[in-house]
């Protein structure tokens, strides 16, 4: 299973976030690479909302649209659009010959269904028919993916947290303002006001008018990618308009998400999975970790990771959209590399998935290993590391 390959290094320096990480290789010396390690962590596909009926309703007054699950459930074609990626994705070394090795594979789901299933999908797409298991806690909540929900760790200032959050979101209403007056067009409702910050100490969130219509910007990227034959926003909102109120859920998912001190909390459990599995000699050699939106934003905090795709805001989190944390020998030495992937909007809202989906690569060649694992560790709080 090994894949080893030459390639011509270029004598150019690889710029990355850290450039002390980068070293320069001899111009033109020929150097073999192996993938040694791969974690993937990836986000659960399309869902129907979560919120309940009368929460949407006092959103709009129009007649929202039937999901045919139940609330927050992956729909069947969620399934099917993240079983397609998994078909076409490159990182399929088994797809073609027999089913790996089961001690070489390892699929752990958050506890939600929709993760579940997402890991199911991903396992059928990648390794089909040959059975590879998802592994899912009994507890109700995962140590892994929320730690703060398992009650490994507690905030230990919430109220000073929720402040905080409260003030970073001071201004939102005008920040974007141009966004919501588009959904509230879109929704004959009123998504204006401040955003006021939460915490208690195994919870952390943001209320007000911006935050729901965040929310609901998520609700039409999620009816773009469920029906191929409809407009979301009840026929107004086509990709080129959700696009144009994207940056209203990008920065207020950011705001939360993405501050360092809810990342250290919420991420550093599933941030210390990462590393441990990359820098093991035994285990699996491939392992995939399915949660959700929150937890890519978390782990792109802590490990200053970002991603643009073309046609996508900066940082958005399209709905079967993955993390991929690589550890290559090149040479004499050991490398991380990091990408994220994702079906383009076209392919979201296609009848099927027949191309791969769109790479970015975030971590190029040359960033060394152990000094990225040096640097990143040292970010996580301890306090709040556990595996299921």
């Amino acid at each position: 299973m090994n894949k080893k390959w030459p390639y011509l290094v270029s004598a150019l320096v690889i710029s990355v976030c850290n450039s002390s990480f980068a070293q320069e290789p001899i111009p033109g010396t020929p150097v073999y690479e192996e993938l040694e390690k791969v974690v993937v962590v990836s986000r659960h596909g399309v869902r129907s909302p979560t919120q309940s009926v009368e929460t949407l309703a006092s959103w709009s007054p129009r007649q929202w649209p039937e999901w045919g699950v139940e609330k927050g459930y992956l729909t069947p074609r969620g399934y099917g659009l993240v079983k397609g990626t998994w078909k076409q994705s490159r990182i399929s070394p088994f797809v073609f010959s027999q089913c790996p090795n089961p001690n070489e594979v390892e699929i752990i789901a958050d506890v939600d269904e929709r993760t579940i299933k997402t890991a199911e999908a991903i396992s059928e797409g990648l390794f089909p028919q040959c059975g590879i298991k998802v592994k899912v806690t009994s507890a109700k909540h995962s140590k892994l993916f929320s730690p703060l929900k398992a009650k490994v760790c507690k905030i230990r200032h919430p109220d000073s947290l929720a402040e905080k959050l409260t003030q970073n979101s001071r201004g939102v209403s005008k920040v974007y303002a141009h966004e919501i007056f588009l959904l509230n067009k879109v929704t004959e409702g009123n998504f204006s006001g401040e955003m006021v910050g939460h915490a208690s100490k195994h919870k952390v969130g943001l209320s007000g008018g911006p935050y729901y219509g965040s929310s609901f910007t998520e609700i039409l990227a999620l009816e773009w990618g469920q029906w191929p034959d409809q407009i979301p926003g009840w026929g107004q909102m086509p990709w080129a308009e959700i696009l144009k109120v994207m940056p209203l859920r990008v920065g207020v998912f950011s705001i939360l998400n993405r501050d360092m001190e809810v990342a250290r909390y919420k991420g550093s459990a599933l941030g210390a999975k990462i590393i441990d599995s990359l820098e093991k000699t035994d285990g699996p050699k491939y392992t995939f970790l399915v949660g959700h939106d929150t937890n890519l934003a978390n782990l792109g905090a802590l490990f200053d990771l970002n991603w643009k795709q073309p046609d996508r805001m900066r940082n958005e989190n399209v709905p079967g959209g993955y993390l991929t944390f690589e550890k290559w020998k090149v040479g004499d030495r050991e490398e991380i590399r990091v990408s994220y992937s994702a079906l383009s909007p076209e392919q979201m809202h296609a009848s099927e998935v027949t191309l791969p989906p769109v790479e970015t690569q975030i971590l190029p060649k040359g960033v060394e290993f152990s000094q990225w694992v040096r640097h990143y560790r040292g970010r996580l709080d301890s306090r709040c590391i556990a595996n299921d």
